[in-house]
């Protein structure tokens, strides 16, 4: 090596060794916060991927009737299965204070890579245990279980089981204790899976008393989008067929559906969207970081090397090339790139102990910390190559040599230039830009001005996200829960009570029946009905009008994005007691789902249409209580119905929990926002140094000088603001839209008027006062300085 580098190499590090070692840290911090990002950000969308693998989740499940063992035991040769497990279920009371039932689903030992939940608390139940058992999450919560408490289970019979939402009694099966041993989580507990698992030894012990079967399975899928619709579709004809030539069993039609679920396939859209929102405002972090960081790292290597210039018109003279000038500072910027790797390794591995943020935590299956390797061995090294690189750059770019006189040309004159000189001179100064010493542009007006106008509509979109997620969460309406109460088992001599109870200001039945939607498809969803027994039981309506008739249907929201139907469209519907339908299209509603079903799915339909498709529809009841009387009527019932409060859907609990994203978002935008605010108007006042010594030397008083100044800064930022509010609220319009539809709910937009109208005289008020500060310093400054030193 040329021992000249070298030379220049140390003769760097003595004189700003402590200003690299500075910016190493700088560029350490910046690089590990991006790669930090990028550790959470991976860890939060892999989460529900992962826990689908981990659990081994099925690819597809089943109801199987329990009085019909053909059907149940050709599930397992149905096309494309691979292998299969085939479990007993039961429908049990907890005993308890209130109305409370679970799903126990339990059988043989299945194959170890199929249906195994994740155990978060506790163990697993042993094989050869009859009283233990294993809780999902969510009933866990809903009942307040914990790992050790002895609950008893009083058993449905298969009868009150096909019974179970039009009245059964008390439950006539076998009574069993038993000890929750684990709580398990699962991509979803729902369906066929039930709530809780038990062992072969429990089912053994009550296979005679279950209540159905449950069928779960792992497809031949080969990758090919195409070929595995086509297995699912086969799949799905074939387990119809397995019904024909069998007498209609008790626990299918209404309340059981006869098509299968894909749970690999049918990822809840909600989760999807939850993914969507997490990655945007994640990204938006890690933009910012990257455009701030990279901004601050090169403007401090660029005036570092910029102190330099003569030393290297030195070099130069003594024979070194250019890129021999910079080598060696490459060489002395290495005291920079060790403390960088350093720090950004650091960040990078400390990030692996967080959670997946927001609502996709619950899907996490792995606690505590993880590692992720290859972004520590592939982004360290690329924080040191960025880091050199920038230094190799800056330093070339401060040896081009001394820039070059503007060339002075003649324009026409204006009128009004004379008459506002300040504004005139502004403009041009704004306009036009500067060189610096050594050949380095300032930096433009258009780049500060896009910079400001991104900042601003992440701020603006952040806020409008923020507001619709908080309006939708406080506002139980605007996701179809209008009522105060639920009663899942509506019996005409109840309904009848609470009409006549004063504390009950409204009360309506729900009739549900279960339809198949265009049935070539076999997508099967929920029809309802409101039949209004006492006041109005209000129902959230998106657009367009109720049905008023036969033949007419509202939408939910869910159901008529999927299916890409408005108003005025027809759907073909098949009841399951056989009975087709074809219904027009009046509104688009977001219905209170029954029976689990998912937010912003089924049809709406009036109650003589829903009395032609089925025979005996299954039947609830919402009720709105007088104010402050919720809570005595809740205590009044609850020992002999099972009524439900209006809990919050798991659609809507995934977007509660990014209620605090958008406000950060916003905070680090702001917060961006204001430092690149200083740094573009302190950066603009001091290119134009020059600019104001000679206005001064032509005539020009101070306060003309300063007032020139101030609108370089109106005229540096104002666009930008503008244009980022207008930017901001088309993209805070279109993400909020992405979110409701996919969970199902209301599309239109909360706009937080005063917010964003106050950003635009809170950001000019902000140019006057930062620019005025280094305008008041320049106007103390000598002006001989000014011209000697610009």
């Amino acid at each position: 090596m040329n021992p000249g580098i070298l030379a220049v190499a140390r003769a760097e590090l003595r004189a700003g060794g402590r200003a690299l070692l500075v910016l190493g840290l700088l560029a350490g911090v910046v690089g590990g916060l991006l790669l930090g990002a990028t550790v959470v950000g991976d860890r939060t969308a892999s989460a529900y991927s992962r826990l689908v693998q981990d659990t081994g989740l099925d690819d597809a499940r089943a109801y199987l009737p329990a009085d019909l063992p053909e059907v149940t035991a050709g599930f397992a040769g149905l096309p494309g299965v691979e292998e299969s497990w085939t479990a007993y279920a039961w429908i049990a009371q907890i005993e308890g204070p209130t109305l409370q039932y679970t799903a126990v689903v339990a059988g043989p030992e299945r194959p170890d890579d199929l249906v195994d939940p994740v155990i978060v608390a506790g163990r697993a139940p042993r094989v050869e245990a009859a009283d233990e058992l294993l809780v999902g999450e969510p009933l866990a919560a809903a009942a307040g279980l914990r790992v050790g408490d002895r609950i008893t289970l009083r058993m449905l019979t298969l009868r009150q089981v096909a019974r179970f939402d039009v009245g059964f009694g008390t439950p006539e099966g076998a009574t069993r204790r038993m000890t929750v041993v684990g709580i398990g989580r699962m991509p979803s507990w729902t369906g066929p899976l039930g709530d809780s698992m038990s062992t072969p030894a429990f089912a053994a012990q009550n296979a005679g008393a279950a209540g159905g079967r449950s069928g779960f399975a792992r497809l031949a899928y080969t990758g090919d989008p195409v070929a595995d619709a086509q297995l699912r579709d086969d799949f799905v004809a074939a387990l119809a067929a397995s019904y024909v030539g069998h007498p209609r069993p008790l626990l299918v039609g209404n309340y059981v559906p006869e098509v299968p679920v894909f749970p690999t396939t049918e990822t809840d859209p909600a989760v999807a969207a939850s993914e969507r929102v997490l990655r945007l405002g994640l990204w938006g972090f890690a933009l910012v970081v990257a455009l701030g960081g990279t901004v601050v790292l090169g403007q401090g290597l660029m005036r570092h090397h910029l102190r330099g210039g003569a030393d290297q018109r030195v070099e130069n003279a003594l024979g070194l090339t250019a890129a021999e000038r910079a080598g060696a500072r490459v060489l002395a910027a290495l005291a920079g790139a060790l403390p960088a790797a350093a720090v950004a390794g650091g960040i990078t591995l400390a990030a692996g102990l967080l959670e997946p943020i927001g609502s996709q935590a619950r899907f996490e299956p792995e606690g505590g910390f993880r590692a992720d390797w290859p972004v520590v061995l592939l982004g360290v090294p690329a924080v040191v190559l960025v880091f050199l690189a920038a230094a190799a750059a800056t330093a070339a770019w401060a040896g081009r040599g001394v820039a070059t006189l503007p060339v002075l040309t003649r324009h026409r004159s204006v009128r009004w230039a004379v008459r506002w000189p300040a504004l005139f001179v502004g403009l041009r100064l704004a306009l036009r830009g500067r060189a610096l010493p050594g050949g380095a542009s300032g930096l433009p007006t258009l780049a500060a001005g896009a910079g400001i106008a991104v900042t601003v509509a992440g701020i603006v979109a952040s806020t409008m996200l923020g507001a619709s997620l908080q309006r939708l969460v406080d506002t139980p309406a605007r996701y179809g829960f209008t009522s105060d109460l639920t009663i899942a088992d509506a019996r005409d001599s109840e309904m009848r009570a609470l009409a006549a109870d004063s504390r009950v200001a409204a009360l309506a039945e729900v009739e549900t029946g279960r339809v198949t939607l265009d049935p070539s498809r076999s997508r099967q969803v929920d029809a309802y009905a409101h039949v209004a027994i006492k006041g109005d039981v209000p129902i959230s309506l998106v657009s367009g009008t109720l049905p008023t008739g036969p033949g007419q249907v509202a939408l939910g929201a869910r159901v008529a994005a999927r299916e890409e139907k408005g108003i005025g469209d027809t759907v073909d519907v098949l009841s399951s007691d056989g009975v087709p339908a074809r219904l027009v299209v009046t509104g688009v509603v977001v219905p209170q789902p029954e029976r689990g079903a998912p937010l912003g799915e089924g049809l709406l339909v009036t109650p003589d249409q829903l009395g032609q498709l089925f025979r005996q529809p299954l039947a609830s009841a919402h009720l709105v209580a007088e104010p402050g009387q919720a809570a005595s009527v809740y205590a009044d019932i609850a020992d002999r119905l099972e009524v439900h409060l209006p809990g919050m859907p798991p659609e809507i609990d995934t977007l509660a929990g990014l209620l605090r994203l958008p406000e950060i978002l916003a905070l680090v935008l702001a917060a961006v926002a204001v430092a690149g605010l200083v740094h573009t108007l302190v950066g603009a006042v001091r290119r134009h140094t020059r600019d104001a010594a000679v206005l001064a030397v032509l005539g020009a008083t101070p306060g003309q000088v300063r007032a020139a100044l101030g609108v370089l800064a109106g005229t540096t930022v104002l666009p930008g603001v503008v244009g980022g509010v207008l930017l901001g609220l088309g993209a805070g319009r279109v993400l909020w839209w992405q979110v409701a539809s996919e969970t199902g709910v209301a599309p239109d937009v909360a706009v937080p008027v005063w917010p964003i109208i106050l950003i635009v005289p809170a950001v000019l008020a902000g140019a006057a006062i930062f620019g005025a500060l280094p305008a008041l310093r320049l106007a103390r400054t000598p002006v001989a300085r000014s011209l000697h030193t610009a």
